[in-house]
């Protein structure tokens, strides 16, 4: 005999029901244009009523029923063109209890769709789909629909997965129903955990989030206060070295690089407080986000006063210092060729050719002469970049500069075409051409530039001209510390290939490499994701984390709506479990990171935000932001969006940015995917079917 098939749970057997009820009517939908031209009629009828009534009244009343009626239409209009979707019709079902106790059973599904008695309603827009995002079973609601308030308790609220008709899954009340070959499997539910005194990492004299799950004595903002007893040694090792010595450091991701570079500010500034003053001292970072970060860290490390910049803002004041007369506006569509090109690691070496050649140019008039100069551009790209501008790049290349150049400027130097005149890469190679040509760059009052310590981080989402730049305003024995890791670069265009090369560039080949291989931010089985997914970009020797921890995971959805449903119940539950919880929602594209805090909205959750000018908390809650802003930073747990075909495709970009964005997380990772997963994830990745 078979084995006896375990009893089907009860909230499986009734939905598995309702589903039945659903497909049957959806089977013997009838076409819905006749309900459309019965409903035009009857706001044709409508209409001539509605020129014989004469009390205020009555007119409104019937201006009421041919607004309900065209609402109706245009429903059925949409009803017509799309009918439901019979493979997956809805995701959520919710019952609801009036205060007159009325029941109704309401379906969250992709689209609004109404036939006998069956009301499904779409996720994005319909005022009944706020109660499935912001209340759960047991929960009192209130909703204004149609000007009318309808009151009650939720009895029911269900996530659903159907699969080509069939039901596969069922949540509620914390637990998972799963469809398995011997019947149905109860689960606990996949949950986001780990952070609540599990983080062991050197920076930090006790886990973040504490050491009782109720957690008290709880540090609530999550700069790191850097205390020099925690660095490890080869960590420390860097900072103490010789003030002369220009120290590069490559680091993975959480490996500390930041932290020594701070710590060498602070320790250069402790042995000699009136060389390496801090108003001496020059930090230039790549996001707002980390400038706010070490702002508030250096106090802590008792150093203040240190001026810390972004390079592009830097760059741009310099110039204006030194080019006063240029004025104009920078180019948003700038050929991605022409900033290849003019951030190419050979174009030092071509200036400095251009300046032997035309000695008696002034920087401005050198910078006008060489690149609307068809010539030099092939010549120099012969020499220094030998194989990677094509002549239609070069030709594209000299019509854009030369397109720049002719853009007339007055006696003051106004634009009068009122027309972009300036690429922002344009910045470094003016100032690098008057170095090249007058010498130092000047202070606002005219003395020259000169630090006694230079530290760029995330140093290689710089060129080397923007490199060479800043080296130049060093003084002669100054200290500079370049700190960053090539597998998380995000500037494709920048020619930041390697150290080596760029250490070339730069004449500085004899500078010993310092790396820091040990990755105290993200677990063993985060650093051993985010190295595969870098294919062939990958380090020879993988990052090491001392930390294990939970298996990160990839989670698929047929639609949007199931996906971001599906999210909001596991950060709800997370915000329950673990308050002090730092949670990083990542989406690489614009339109991703708005329709997620969209939705998530719903959920009301308590400290939900949309980080949108790298206005980051440093607090615990949730934060939704683009994955490029989020570099540098660090998160208890992330949720990487739309890990799919589309979104990372197999390209450079794509694994670094994902690369990126999968060592943001100390804890534990989430993808999601809707349609194909991306090409980049392994093919051992632990993948759940929602």
């Amino acid at each position: 005999m078979p084995p006896e098939q375990p009893p089907i749970p009860a909230p499986v057997a009734e939905e598995e029901r309702l589903l039945g009820v659903v497909l049957d009517a959806a089977r013997k939908e009838t076409p819905a244009l006749w309900r459309v031209g019965e409903a035009q009629g009857e706001l044709v009828r409508l209409r001539d009523e509605l020129v014989e009534e004469r009390l205020a009244e009555d007119r409104a009343s019937v201006l009421e029923q041919m607004d309900r009626v065209a609402r109706l239409v245009d429903q059925q209009m949409r009803a017509a063109d799309a009918p439901l979707d019979l493979g997956s019709p809805y995701f959520g079902h919710m019952r609801l209890i009036d205060d007159e106790e009325r029941r109704r059973d309401i379906l969250i599904g992709k689209r609004t769709w109404v036939q006998d008695g069956i009301r499904i309603v779409d996720w994005r827009n319909a005022p009944i789909a706020r109660v499935f995002y912001q209340k759960e079973e047991g929960d009192d609601f209130d909703v204004l629909i149609a000007g009318k308030d309808l009151g009650g308790e939720v009895a029911v609220r269900r996530t659903l997965s159907i699969r080509d008709g069939r039901l596969e899954r069922v949540a509620c009340r914390g637990q998972v129903f799963v469809r398995a070959s011997g019947g149905w499997q109860t689960l606990g539910g996949p949950r986001l955990s780990g952070g609540l005194g599990a983080a062991a990492r050197p920076d930090r004299m006790q886990p973040t989030l504490g050491t009782r799950g109720d957690g008290s004595g709880v540090r609530e903002d999550k700069f790191l206060r850097e205390i020099a007893s925690l660095l490890d040694p080869e960590q420390f090792r860097l900072i103490a070295r010789p003030e002369t010595e220009l120290v590069a450091i490559q680091g993975s991701a959480g490996s500390g690089k930041t932290t020594v570079a701070l710590h060498r500010v602070a320790w250069l500034n402790y042995q000699d407080p009136a060389r390496f003053a801090a108003s001496r001292t020059l930090i230039v970072v790549f996001s707002p986000a980390l400038l706010e970060y070490i702002a508030r860290v250096l106090p802590a490390l008792g150093v203040e006063g240190v001026q810390v910049r972004l390079f592009e803002e830097w760059a741009a004041e310099m110039r204006g210092r030194v080019y006063p007369r240029l004025v104009g506006e920078y180019a948003d569509d700038t050929p991605a060729v022409v900033s290849r090109f003019k951030l190419h690691r050979g174009l030092l070496a071509m200036l400095e050719e251009g300046y032997i050649q035309n000695p008696e140019l002034g920087p401005r008039e050198l910078f006008d002469e060489l690149f609307t100069n068809r010539q030099w551009i092939r010549e120099s790209c012969e020499r220094h970049a030998t194989g990677e501008f094509s002549d239609a790049q070069q030709n594209q290349i000299h019509r854009w500069c030369s397109d720049r150049h002719f853009v007339r400027v007055d006696g003051e130097g106004h634009n009068e075409d009122d027309l972009p005149n300036i690429d922002r890469e344009d910045d470094a190679i003016l100032l690098f051409l008057h170095q090249l040509v007058r010498g130092p760059l000047h202070g606002k009052k005219g003395a020259p530039i000169r630090y006694a310590q230079l530290v760029v981080d995330e140093a290689q989402d710089l060129s080397p001209i923007e490199l060479k730049v800043l080296l130049d305003t060093v003084e002669k024995h100054g200290a500079v510390t370049l700190a960053g890791d090539v597998a998380q670069k995000v500037m494709e265009n920048n020619d930041f290939r390697s150290w080596k090369e760029v250490l070339a560039a730069l004449g500085r080949e004899k500078v010993a490499l310092s790396q820091l291989r040990v990755s105290y931010r993200s677990t063993e089985p985060i650093m051993r994701l985010a190295h595969a997914v870098l294919g062939p970009l990958a380090p020879e020797e993988a990052a090491t984390a001392p930390r294990d921890g939970a298996v990160p995971e990839l989670f698929r959805f047929k639609s949007r709506g199931e996906m971001l449903t599906f999210l909001g119940d596991a950060l709800k539950r997370l915000e329950r479990n673990e308050p002090l919880a730092s949670v990083g929602v990542l989406a690489a594209r614009e339109w991703q990171a708005a329709e997620a805090h969209e939705v998530l909205q719903r959920a009301e959750l308590r400290r939900l935000s949309r980080v949108r000018n790298h206005d980051f908390a440093f607090a615990p809650g949730i934060e939704i932001a683009d994955v490029r802003a989020a570099k540098g930073l660090e998160f208890d747990y992330v949720v990487l969006l739309d890990v799919d075909g589309d979104t990372y495709p197999d390209s450079d970009a794509s694994r670094h940015l994902l690369h990126v964005g999968l060592t943001r997380a100390a804890h534990q990772v989430w993808m999601t995917s809707v349609g194909t997963p991306s090409p980049l994830l392994p093919p051992d990745l632990l993948v759940t079917t929602v």
